[in-house]
């Protein structure tokens, strides 16, 4: 079982490659020190499924390579993205303080609001939850929010007065 102290990092980096790669349908496992992912094929015919795994040492290298792409770009942040949303399931992740062992998107609901399925593990056990993408986009909204105004310190002291 695989244990990150912060899986939302780790999750925006997978998804921030399978942005690049045109991918939206996947199913993410969490192994023992790395991430398995299949995915079908973005490209027609779509007829493959394709398979490829992120070990520790290339999420750190994916990290790096986010953040200076995030340093240059002045485009907006779009919190329905594939990589945004995986952010989310890590902070969410992260919260329960759990293991992450699956996540998979390929699901739909019945109502018009589409769930990603994610497993993961506690102390008290496996557990399975269905996340709506409408909680999932608030979810990422919200870290944004938390995460600017840690970033600007000045300005929660000025909120204060």
């Amino acid at each position: 079982m695989l244990y990150l102290p912060d899986y939302a990092r780790a999750l925006r980096c997978i998804g921030q490659a399978l942005q690049n790669q045109k991918v939206e349908v996947f199913e993410l496992e969490s192994r023992a020190q790395e991430f398995r992912l299949q995915y079908g094929d973005p490209n027609p015919p779509y007829t493959a499924l394709k398979e490829i795994s992120f070990s520790l040492e290339e999420l750190e290298i994916l990290d790096r390579e986010g953040q200076a792409r995030r340093g240059q770009s002045n485009a907006g942040i779009r919190f329905d993205s594939v990589a945004e949303m995986l952010r989310a399931v890590g902070g969410y992740i992260n919260n329960k303080r759990a293991h992450l062992r699956r996540v998979n998107n390929g699901y739909t609901s019945m109502s018009d609001d589409p769930v990603v399925e994610i497993e993961y593990e506690t102390r008290t056990g496996v557990q399975l939850e269905n996340l709506t993408v409408s909680f999932l986009r608030e979810a990422s909204v919200n870290m944004y929010k938390r995460r600017t105004r840690l970033s600007d310190p000045v300005s929660i002291f000025a909120r204060q007065s």
